[in-house]
């Protein structure tokens, strides 16, 4: 059975940010019982995993990240959305994340931002947590300099273990995508009858979303897909990334769009 597909925001890093994030949802008709169930992502790196800090206002606070779970596991699916550059140890560090988080239940999906992570630190994670959704993040990095059909067949070596696949080439800097490009990949997946749930993520804000999803609709002819969006539901501070915060406003509009679009 494929997992659900989930209409997305990635990025809060507080209570009062969720608790609105929460009713935005609910007041746009996305609950657990919808077609397109609500995500809620919590950014984590391996710096932050160990109170290191960073300065993207983008990431929460682990310490607080189970309190702040607590109040949203039984209204959208939570997800962690983790990035290390530790790769021959990125099992172990998905347990020290997921400790607690996943027998409690508080979350139980993980979205790996990591490009092409070891096969067998993502089977290990799988082993450890028989229930986690993982979501395989095809960035940018991923796709830069190679053919759909070289994508879709390294792939195809995660089907095991994943739940979910996310077409993202912006990585969460709110750069819109080539639509065309991104459906090649989504037609070649899909072609192979992999047991995954595809996705689209990259600029995605409520003035396009709902023309954007359209046009994806159109050439692939479904809607059960996936959306995730981050950067184009902020205002920036600066040009750095990630100096930013969540715009609720943005939040609303952005979810009443893509509500037309994605019941």
């Amino acid at each position: 059975m494929t997992a659900q597909p989930y209409v997305g925001i990635t990025g809060p890093v507080s209570m009062d940010e969720v608790v609105s994030l929460t009713q935005a949802f609910s007041d746009s008709g996305y609950t657990m019982h919808s077609p397109h169930i609500p995500m809620l992502g919590f950014l984590v790196s391996l710096k932050t995993l160990h109170d290191q800090g960073t300065a993207n206002r983008r990431y929460v606070t682990f310490s607080k990240l189970r309190t702040i779970l607590e109040q949203a596991s039984d209204k959208v699916l939570t997800m962690i959305h983790y990035n290390s550059r530790e790769m021959a140890t990125l099992a172990v560090q998905v347990a020290e994340v997921f400790d607690g988080l996943y027998q409690d239940g508080l979350c139980r999906s993980l979205q790996l931002n990591v490009a092409w992570p070891d096969v067998e630190q993502v089977r290990l994670i799988k082993k450890q947590f028989p229930d986690l959704n993982v979501v395989l993040q095809l960035s940018q990095s991923v796709m830069e300099g190679r053919t759909v059909d070289e994508i879709a067949g390294a792939v195809l070596r995660y089907e095991n273990y994943c739940s979910y696949a996310l077409i993202d080439p912006s990585g969460g800097r709110g750069k819109e995508f080539d639509v065309g490009e991104s459906v090649n990949l989504y037609n070649q997946l899909r072609s192979m009858s992999l047991n995954l749930t595809l996705g689209f993520a990259g600029g995605f804000t409520g003035q396009n979303v709902e023309q954007r999803v359209q046009q994806i609709v159109k050439e692939v002819g479904t809607a059960e897909f996936c959306i995730d969006a981050e950067g184009g539901l902020r205002d920036k501070r600066s040009d750095v990334y990630g100096d930013d915060a969540l715009n609720m406003e943005k939040v609303k509009e952005y979810l009443r769009a893509a509500a037309r679009v994605l019941p």
